[in-house]
């Protein structure tokens, strides 16, 4: 399977939100992903199969130089070959620019296949948020340190 990788283009916005209603479990407002795109631009990256969006990843940056991954999905069809990677790697890449020390995330407890794909790709657990999602859930925090202080 050929993937090319590109930054999020408004006009995809339809298909995003699809893919993230399939993959996802929370549900967020449409301006949500705009927001997110003008807040890092780079770091709102696509995973393109042909012309079909095969998955993509988001995030931001918080004032201590610390990037936070918001969404990473990859539509079930795609999956298992090497979107989600090239995905994180292109996120990691764009963390790395902006001299960024860390990446963090949350991710379900009882979602062990995103838990094990982020530990194959450098990320620990560091935290446990009871309650975190909107259904009641618990999350772990994971983290990745790119920067030694």
């Amino acid at each position: 399977m050929f993937v090319q990788f590109r930054l999020f283009n408004p006009s995809q916005l339809s298909d995003i939100i699809e893919i993230a209603r399939k993959n996802l479990t929370e549900r967020y407002n449409d301006f949500v992903y705009l927001d997110i795109q003008k807040s890092w631009p780079s770091a709102f990256i696509v995973g393109m199969s042909d012309q079909t969006i095969a998955g993509f990843i988001c995030g931001g940056i918080s004032g201590d130089k610390e990037a936070r991954i918001l969404m990473l999905a990859v539509d079930t069809p795609f999956r298992h070959n090497g979107i989600g990677s090239g995905l994180m790697s292109l996120f990691e890449q764009e963390a790395q620019k902006v001299k960024v020390g860390k990446i963090r995330l949350e991710v379900r407890t009882d979602n062990l296949e995103a838990i094990n794909f982020y530990k194959n790709h450098g990320f620990a657990v560091s935290n446990l948020l009871p309650s975190y999602y909107n259904d009641g859930s618990d999350a772990y925090t994971m983290e990745k340190i790119l920067v030694k202080t």
